[in-house]
């Protein structure tokens, strides 16, 4: 069995070496299944840190369905998912109103019409995640970071692995229990610091990421501070 040794990790995956299955493997990242189904994610650009990630220099062939080992005693954490400091600075509203626009795309046009009941949400649109998936991780990201944690959506475990993807539920999970991927992080750092400049440098990272993934999340995240004006 094939053992990989990360030398970097997020702080939520812990020091014992972990017993994996390969769900997909891409150039820089691989996303692997624990036994009770959980997501991690061995990856090669720091960039592309989320909950339950590590660092490595290469990936050896693998293939979808092989199982390997994750030795990742001695990494160093190199990032934290639940790290979400400050509150928005409304100077920069006018920034993150303009995300809002991301939805009057005819391929977005979806989420309007199940914004009213968020359950609706799961599972649609088109993209490798669905775009209202990430339209609700960008909410569910909004509420944390204005410390209304307390009105997070009412959204059934059960019903995430029933309509959409592995990969999504996971990230729906993550963000229910208040652990997010590195990008958003760094953007509503930057919010909250009133850096302008920063946060346009960060969006359009975010824009570029899958195709309209980064836009409908973008979209979710900006719904959510406003629905906290």
């Amino acid at each position: 069995m094939i053992l990989l040794y990360p030398f970097q990790r997020s702080a939520d995956w812990g020091n014992k070496v972990e017993k994996l299955t390969v769900r997909s493997a891409y150039r820089t990242a691989l996303n692997l299944m624990d036994h009770c189904g959980r997501r991690y994610s061995v990856l090669l650009d720091p960039e592309d840190y989320l909950p339950r990630s590590s660092l490595i220099e290469a990936f050896p062939p693998l293939e979808v369905g092989q199982e390997i080992r994750v030795g990742i005693d001695g990494a160093s954490v190199g990032f934290d998912p639940s790290q979400i400091d400050g509150l928005p600075n409304k100077k920069l509203r006018g920034l993150w109103l303009e995300w809002l626009e991301f939805m009057d795309a005819e391929e977005l046009s979806c989420l309007h019409e199940a914004i009213d009941e968020p359950e609706r949400l799961i599972g649609l649109g088109p993209g490798y995640t669905p775009a209202g998936d990430d339209f609700l991780v960008g909410w569910i990201m909004a509420l944390h970071f204005t410390g209304r944690k307390k009105s997070l959506l009412t959204i059934e475990r059960e019903m995430l692995d029933r309509k959409t993807s592995w990969f999504s539920s996971e990230m729906i999970k993550d963000a229910l229990e208040g652990r997010f991927w590195k990008r958003g992080i760094e953007l509503v750092s930057a919010i909250a610091d009133g850096d302008a400049t920063r946060v346009l440098e960060k969006t359009d990272s975010i824009t570029k990421w899958g195709h309209l993934s980064g836009k409908a999340w973008l979209a979710g995240l900006a719904y959510g501070l406003e629905l906290g004006e």
